[in-house]
């Protein structure tokens, strides 16, 4: 094994020999295609000046420290203390699976994580994290992607009700939140994908808003759009009548639920967007996401 360069952001709750964590790694090699075992090594890890900036750059999104960033995401000051974020780079590993986290997508521009080796690639260097950041310096692909957590339901944490439905703010995960990101990534992109990967499978699952998406917590389906969009641990949230100035396309079906700011896009929508003179960096969650995210992270803080 090459000699891993593992360095802490932050130090989070130095209490706990298990704090919530997200890990911000450098992909030693690319999986391109996607899904064929063919591997090539990815030049992120021949600059690491690049992963650092893009490092530092996921660090200070996620912390509310972007030009006019709004969203609060971690920067609650009861949050933020207790968040450890480290960094590892890696250079000189073998061309193989156990060493890719990143795939390139054969049909698009998107970056993949390999969710299934992250567990593992992290474990042989003595690390663990609930949410992981791949950096890819792809030459041909520079699109973030984010699979949800696998949530390891038979442990403990925080329920909560969805609808009526009885849901929980799992402790642990069996495979943490994973996101591919290109060093190149400006703007919201790291928050977008932070709140797809601390999302759940099985407790609530963040979609996409600017496409015609499936029902979860952020999103339902069906016309006419519904006065009331859910009700969160016994709150009645409204729907998102209009979609801010994007409007719903003819021919949807899902709709959102009611926005922070109304003026501009929310963050899992299409924040680049945003109508002059606001900037994508100040806009906001929705109600549900916001509170769902900032209550999943606390049950997380807690364990």
């Amino acid at each position: 094994m090459a000699n891993p360069v593992i360095s802490i952001l932050r130090a989070g709750d130095t209490t706990k020999s298990d704090p919530f964590t997200i890990c911000i790694a450098a992909n030693p090699a690319l999986e391109a295609p996607w899904q064929t075992g063919q591997f090539v090594i990815d030049p992120i890890v021949s600059d690491p000046a690049a992963f650092d900036a893009c490092a530092d750059y996921i660090n200070q999104s996620l912390f509310g420290g972007l030009p006019n960033q709004l969203e609060p995401v971690l920067s609650d000051p009861a949050i933020a203390p207790l968040v450890r974020v480290t960094s590892l780079f890696e250079s000189g590993l073998p061309l193989a699976d156990p060493n890719s986290l990143v795939a390139q997508d054969p049909s698009s521009n998107l970056l993949i994580a390999r969710r299934a080796v992250f567990r593992a690639f992290l474990a042989a260097r003595s690390l663990n994290a609930d949410v992981v950041y791949a950096v890819s310096k792809s030459g041909t692909h520079t699109r973030a992607s984010a699979w949800f957590t696998s949530d390891d339901d038979a442990q403990a944490g925080v329920p909560f009700t969805l609808d009526g439905q009885a849901l929980t703010h799992r402790y642990q995960c069996l495979i943490p939140g994973t996101i591919a990101i290109h060093s190149a990534s400006t703007s919201l992109t790291a928050v977008h994908e932070f709140h797809h990967a601390i999302s759940s499978y099985s407790n609530g699952s963040i979609v996409d808003l600017y496409v015609d998406s499936n029902s979860a917590l952020n999103c339902k389906r069906g016309r006419p759009i519904p006065f009331n969009f859910a009700t969160y641990n016994g709150t009645a949230m409204a729907s998102d009548m209009t979609r801010d100035h994007l409007g719903y396309p003819p021919g949807w079906q899902s709709c959102h639920c009611e926005l922070i700011d109304p003026n501009v896009p929310a963050i899992m929508d299409n924040y680049w967007m945003a109508a002059p003179p606001s900037d994508p960096n100040a806009c906001e969650n929705d109600r549900i996401t916001r509170q769902f995210v900032a209550d999943r992270v606390r049950a997380k803080l807690s364990r």
